[in-house]
């Protein structure tokens, strides 16, 4: 019975998630732009909650996390731009309403969230992206284990985004973007310029 709740509940989370994503979507032309952004490590300072764990659940780690300032202005800046912007972050689908009031209280818009079972199924957003013809900006860490001292990243997930038409700004770009944002506008400009173009890790 447990095995069949599951069953019914990814299915019907999977379909909620598609169905925002083509929603938010819909409304953007061919000459829109639309940015992808991971949360945990990219926007979010994820990692340091997970070495000592002080929390009464994970709605309540994810809630408490710190924000990179420079993400944020950066993200900001390209709403002013009138960019669509839309989240997404490898967690379980129970944290959605945590994430959701993270965004909000940290002054970001969360009308769309979409929640995956692992890092390379983002991939399928990103493709159903390109299908349409939308030119799509990707920024995501892709990073994992630096709770054990050794971060490590996604190569394989890496290696398949090189070879996609797309904008991908990786941890090198988050970097630039943070440090870039945090000292001044000037900067802040100077560092767009920089990944205008990027296409690779």
């Amino acid at each position: 019975m447990k095995r069949l709740f599951k069953i019914v509940f990814f299915g019907v989370c999977n379909w909620y998630f598609k169905y925002r994503f083509r929603k938010s979507i819909e409304s953007v032309d061919q000459k829109g732009e639309v940015y992808l952004v991971d949360i945990d490590n990219t926007l979010a300072d994820t990692w340091p909650s997970l070495q000592q764990y002080v929390y009464r659940n994970e709605s309540h780690r994810y809630e408490s996390l710190s924000i990179f300032i420079g993400m944020r202005k950066f993200l900001l800046d390209k709403t002013k731009g009138k960019k669509r912007i839309i989240f997404i972050s490898a967690r379980s689908y129970l944290d959605y309403f945590s994430t959701r009031k993270w965004l909000s209280a940290n002054g970001l818009n969360p009308d769309c969230i979409i929640l995956v079972r692992r890092a390379e199924d983002k991939l399928n957003y990103i493709n159903e992206l390109l299908s349409k013809g939308i030119s799509t900006v990707y920024i995501d860490d892709l990073s994992y284990g630096h709770e054990f001292g050794e971060m490590k990243l996604y190569e394989k997930v890496i290696s398949k985004l090189k070879k996609l038409p797309i904008k991908y700004l990786g941890v090198k770009e988050i970097e630039l973007i943070n440090s870039a944002y945090e000292t001044s506008n000037k900067g802040a400009k100077k560092g767009i310029t920089y990944f205008k173009n990027y296409s690779s890790n």
